[in-house]
Parts: structure tokens; C-alpha cells; sequence
């Protein structure tokens, strides 16, 4: 019996694995003139400025809960953020889930 080659032997010992981060479906983004209208209305909630350092110009939308760990697109899951809080709060939230897996 002529042996396998062992990539080919190890290949069945292997479990997969599974690259998804956070919720297995993501909520799907809502996107062109209604996306339009909740933003005029999110900012308008947030008085037109960074929720967290009260800058006025570079806003963004942002989702409290990521959308891809399962955040919804409702009123309440997003906050008006300057570019700038934006990226760091990313960065935060990236860091620590890399923190998870170490």
C-alpha cells in the first residue's frame, strides 16, 4: 500500500476555520436617499457635532454596535462622530478584538 503524502494526511485532521467576525449575517446597509434622510436626521438629533468632541465640520455617521457584529440601523445604534473620533474609536474597537484572540 503506497503511503499518502502528508499534506495530504494532515488535510483531514484540520478543522476549517471560520474567519467570520462577530454575527454570522451582517445587517445589510442602507444605502442612497433614505440613507440621505437619516443622516439629515441623526445630525440634527446630535445638534450637528461630534458626540464626542463637539467638532462641526468632517461628520460621519456611526454605528454604536458595528454592523458586522450585529448592529442595527435604527436611530438609536447610530451617533454623529467627526472623522477624526471616528477612526479612533475604530481603531479601539479593533484593537480589542485583536486582544480577544491572542
Amino acid at each position: 500500500m503506497a503511503k499518502k503524502p502528508k499534506i495530504e494526511s494532515l488535510k483531514s485532521s484540520i478543522q476549517k476555520l471560520d474567519t467570520r467576525i462577530g454575527s454570522p449575517m451582517a445587517t445589510e446597509r442602507i444605502r442612497g436617499r433614505e440613507l440621505d434622510r437619516i443622516r439629515q436626521r441623526i445630525f440634527a438629533r446630535d445638534g450637528d457635532a461630534c458626540v464626542d468632541c463637539g467638532r462641526v465640520y468632517d461628520l460621519e455617521i456611526d454605528h454604536q454596535i458595528p454592523l458586522h457584529l450585529g448592529g442595527q440601523e435604527i436611530d438609536s445604534n447610530m451617533v454623529t462622530r467627526c472623522k477624526r473620533c471616528h477612526k479612533i474609536k475604530t481603531d479601539l474597537e479593533e484593537k480589542a478584538r485583536s486582544n480577544k484572540f491572542q
